[in-house]
């Protein structure tokens, strides 16, 4: 290629400009390389008649921002080049890209790995001036936003000379000038529909719960790009504005510059009816099943009452597998298979499948129970194989199943039933036969928690009482020996005093040291003497509680046959009296003579 002497120019356009020498001389601009001589920057303002000359790279010294953003703001830059053939640079061999952002507003220069960066002197420059040229090429300004450029290149040579040559691409902020800030269009929010579990039919929520926002509409702002262009934003949408229609009795409002707030007045689950948005406490329908209404988890902490009306033999009103969790529950008809219910309070005006889970914090009400039921109270119709377990169990007809509660009553038993009680089991009529009838304190979750913390408070307090008494004994062995010599001190005080003379000052502290600790120990020692004594009231409450079998009675109005089996089983001591009546017998109790517990029965 022919060799051509450097030629400089003036430009406002570097690539146009390079583009030009390049055709005039028969070759491409990409053979052609240029140093930047010199730069000077112009702007026009609103006010301006011409074209300022800026002083310095700062725009906003000599105007504002708000200017430099609008659209009437012209900005411009001039070069001198100094163009010549292209030619590799020793030692640095920077191979790099810029990238932008949609407005052109932030450029970064994205290096590759394989580039060669020597540790020299005015490496710094070199890459300065390689950053600043590609821009140039591309249409970009210089000076005017790159203002942290020589910092980033400080880091990334930092990042060479400690970790060795680049691994992997390095992005090299260059810099950004005023990017716009895009409109924001309003919005509707429906904060509720997070706070439901996945799947679930309705949307429960407590008081103070956030449920809608409406975001207002705000202006975006315009910007500049890094080539001197002006970037205008849209004005936003405003789609929503008083669409959100609200009960006011069930939700209140809050609103600030940003947006309306709508929260929860009262517990509930959030409907929409004629398009407005209210809190309701009762939810009526036909059925549940997972196919038309998925599970109703809203939390029995929320004020939501379900009534779930179909009962039909051939149909389940709460199908296979769906999950209820509400206040209130109200079911005509059947429960099916797999159906786990939570509530405080619970009707059931058909029976449960085998397989339901039921937990009432309150009271159920059950007419043929045959799944398993944890509750504060129980009324059952019939219970049939099923499971109770309760505080107070009543139930009307019992066929096999088992109950485990304080309290049982029972009108009329059947056959093979298992009832486990602590205070007392009540019966009206046995019909049948293989029952058990068992009093046992620890089959009762209540008792038992209370009986371990009572037996763990009473292990703590014993081992600490007993460290803190062995640590009392030493300071009162320490104290004793210490008052044949305190008696010393007090004889030279009252010498000193009886010759007029002051006692030593070392003698009426170590009094006074003496008088102080013996006020400590006669504390320590009271203290030790309340501790023995709550322990103490601890072993009776503990005593008391494992004589429940001795206050717990079973009741029968009508003559055992033979084929009904009474268990007392002693907390303490784990042993079983067992009998088997076969007569008339409508108390039986467990009594202690002397050393032993006998049986009583009571007619």
């Amino acid at each position: 290629m022919p060799k051509y002497p450097p030629v400089t120019k003036f430009t406002d356009n570097v690539t146009n400009t390079l583009v030009e020498v390049a055709n005039s001389r028969g070759i491409t601009a990409d053979a052609l390389d240029f140093d930047l001589l010199s730069y000077e920057t112009y702007y026009e303002g609103t006010v301006d008649e011409e074209w300022q000359l800026l002083k310095g790279n700062d725009l906003l010294s000599e105007t504002t921002e708000i200017e430099i953003r609008s659209s009437t703001f012209l900005l411009r830059q001039e070069y001198e080049i100094r163009i010549h053939p292209s030619k590799p640079r020793p030692y640095l061999n920077l191979r790099f890209n810029l990238a932008t952002d949609k407005y052109k507003s932030k450029i970064v220069a994205l290096i590759d790995p394989k580039s060669e960066i020597p540790l020299k002197k005015g490496v710094q420059e070199w890459i300065k001036e390689a950053i600043w040229n590609k821009q140039l090429r591309h249409g970009f300004m210089i000076g005017l936003y790159d203002q942290n450029l020589d910092k980033e290149i400080t880091r990334l040579l930092m990042k060479i000379q400690k970790e060795g040559p680049l691994t992997a691409p390095y992005r090299l902020p260059v810099g950004e000038f005023f990017p716009p800030v895009p409109p924001i269009d309003d919005k509707v929010i429906l904060h509720y529909k997070n706070l439901k579990k996945q799947n679930n039919f309705i949307d429960g929520v407590k008081p103070g719960d956030l449920l809608l926002e409406y975001i207002f509409p705000k202006n975006g702002r315009d910007g500049r790009g890094c080539d001197g262009h002006h970037i205008a934003v849209l004005e936003p949408l405003s789609r929503h504005a008083g669409l959100i229609m609200v009960d006011d009795e069930t939700i209140t409002t809050e609103q600030d510059d940003d947006s309306i707030r709508f929260y929860a007045r009262i517990s509930g689950y959030v409907q929409r009816l004629e398009g407005v948005f209210s809190i309701s406490q009762e939810l009526h329908i036909e059925s549940a099943s997972l196919r038309d209404t998925g599970s109703i988890e809203a939390g029995i902490d929320k004020e939501i009452s379900l009534k779930v009306k179909k009962n039909e033999a051939n149909e389940d009103s709460i199908g296979i597998g769906v999950n209820i969790d509400v206040q209130k529950l109200n079911v005509s008809g059947t429960v099916g298979a797999h159906a786990k219910i939570q509530a405080c309070e619970l009707h059931i005006g058909a029976q449960t499948h085998k397989k339901t889970n039921i937990h009432v914090t309150k009271k159920a009400n059950i007419h043929l129970h045959r799944g398993n039921l944890k509750a504060k109270e129980a009324d059952i119709e019939i219970l049939e194989t099923g499971r109770v377990e309760a505080d107070i169990v009543r139930v009307k007809k019992m066929v096999g199943g088992e109950i485990v509660a304080r309290i049982i009553e029972v009108d009329t038993l059947y056959s093979n039933g298992r009832l486990t009680a602590l205070e007392s089991i009540e019966i009206q009529t046995i019909e049948g036969d293989g029952n058990n009838l068992i009093i046992d304190p620890r089959a009762i979750e209540a008792y038992q928690e209370n009986l371990e913390a009572i037996e763990l408070e009473i292990r703590t307090r014993t081992s600490r009482l007993q460290q803190q008494s062995k640590e009392f004994i030493a300071k009162e062995i320490s104290f004793k020996d210490k008052n044949n010599r305190i008696k010393h001190f007090q004889e030279r005080i009252k010498d000193a005093v009886r010759s007029g003379k002051s006692p030593m000052r070392a003698d009426i502290v170590r009094l006074q040291q003496y008088r102080t600790e013996f006020e400590n120990l006669k504390q320590e020692e009271e203290r030790l003497s309340d501790e023995n004594e709550r322990l103490q009231r601890l072993k009776e409450e503990l005593d008391t509680l494992y004589e429940a079998d001795l206050h717990a009675v079973i009741t029968h109005h009508g003559t055992y046959n033979g084929h009904t089996r009474v268990v007392f089983i002693d907390p303490k001591t784990s042993q079983e009296y067992i009998l088997t009546p076969q007569r008339k017998a409508t108390h039986i109790r467990l009594r202690r003579e002397g050393d032993e517990k006998q049986l009583l029965l009571e007619s």
